[in-house]
């Protein structure tokens, strides 16, 4: 958890890149990248964790559709769509599943609300950013679980969580 603009998305990215890349483990999720035009933040992307196939979240401007966050129109049916790849998630081969983020743009979603629930039920190591002050009965929910592992994330304190997270998931295999 953390405040924004604390580093979540940036600890998730150099996370990904530890397991994936040297640890060599089976990682399924997604990233939310920021989308810059001439240096300003318009939008937001979801990014697969192992395809880098992008598909729009939000953006800012008028779309003409129903969730709005902000400036920004968060594309509900498009992240549906994307989130349709894990209608299945308990046979993907995974050893880990990362979720950038568990967040108020995310959770317009009922599809993903339920989604969310259904992979804290498996027995596979999750690592998940979550906003500091989002208030949400799913939120709730998840830090109510057995197992789970809150660590408020600073700008001062990125390498010792990236490192008790490293930590963490070490016990799982």
């Amino acid at each position: 958890m953390g405040h924004p603009k604390s580093g979540k998305s940036t600890l998730i990215a150099k996370l990904v890149n530890y397991f994936v890349f040297e640890r060599k483990y089976s990682v399924q999720g997604f990233l939310t990248p920021e989308v810059k035009k001439s240096g300003k933040r318009i939008g937001f992307d979801i990014e697969d964790i192992n395809t880098k196939e992008r598909k729009q979240l939000a953006r800012e401007g008028n779309f003409g559709i129903q969730h709005k966050l902000g400036k920004y129109c968060v594309f509900i049916e498009e992240f549906e769509n994307y989130l349709s790849k894990f209608d299945s998630i308990e046979r993907l081969n995974a050893n880990l599943i990362v979720i950038d983020e568990i967040g108020k743009m995310e959770l317009f979603s009922f599809k993903f609300q339920e989604w969310i629930k259904k992979i804290f039920q498996l027995e596979i190591p999750i690592i998940a950013t979550v906003g500091l002050a989002l208030k949400h009965p799913l939120k709730d929910y998840i830090l109510n679980l057995p197992n789970i592992k809150l660590l408020n994330l600073t700008r001062q304190n990125q390498n010792e969580v990236f490192q008790e997270i490293k930590y963490q998931i070490s016990f799982y295999f």
